[in-house]
């Protein structure tokens, strides 16, 4: 017990020392309130006072009464045609990543990012025909979560050799994985 008191003591004092440093908010307060003689901050509305009037907050260039507005409405009109040129277009992943969850099969349609959408067997056979494949000659990535029913991973594998697809371009992970 003895050997903790020091231990605390010179840790508040580290405490105080880094809040001043890095304003914690901890410690001694440095001036810049409220000219408050007690330190006190009202909460009623009437008493604060602005800082500046409305008639300083006025900009120099602002619209008169007889200005037009067709200036701006020309600039929004060509703003918007900018964002209409510029479509998006999805990244596909380099495989087609399965992950068999129940009778579901979840697939990952664009390259980083970790949704993914329940598609069919049909589906997946003709995205596999879509992508690029690893430098290794993997097609497609099967994996399974601890709720994956076997005869739908059975299923799946059938299709894709029927579709031609080699055991070379299937890449059949046996270790479960979790939903993410």
């Amino acid at each position: 017990m003895r050997k903790r008191v020091p231990v605390v003591i010179g840790g508040g004092i580290a405490l105080l020392i880094a809040s001043q440093y890095f304003d914690f908010g901890l410690g001694f307060t440095d001036g810049d309130g409220n000219n408050d003689p007690q330190g006190q901050v009202s909460m009623d509305p009437g008493s604060s006072s602005p800082i500046m009037s409305i008639e300083s907050l006025t900009p120099s260039d602002a619209p008169t009464a007889g200005d037009t507005s067709d200036d701006s409405d020309e600039a929004m009109r060509e703003a918007a045609s900018e964002l209409e040129l510029t479509p998006v277009i999805p990244v596909l992943p380099s495989v087609v990543d399965v992950l068999i969850d129940g009778n579901q099969y979840l697939v990952q349609t664009e390259a980083e990012q970790p949704d993914r959408k329940a598609i069919s067997i049909e589906d997946i056979i003709a995205f596999a025909g879509t992508v690029e494949g690893e430098p290794s000659g993997i097609l497609v990535r099967v994996a399974r979560t601890p709720n994956a029913v076997a005869a739908a991973d059975a299923a799946l594998m059938k299709r894709l050799r029927e579709a031609g697809l080699d055991d070379d371009q299937i890449d059949a992970r046996r270790q479960l994985v979790e939903l993410p």
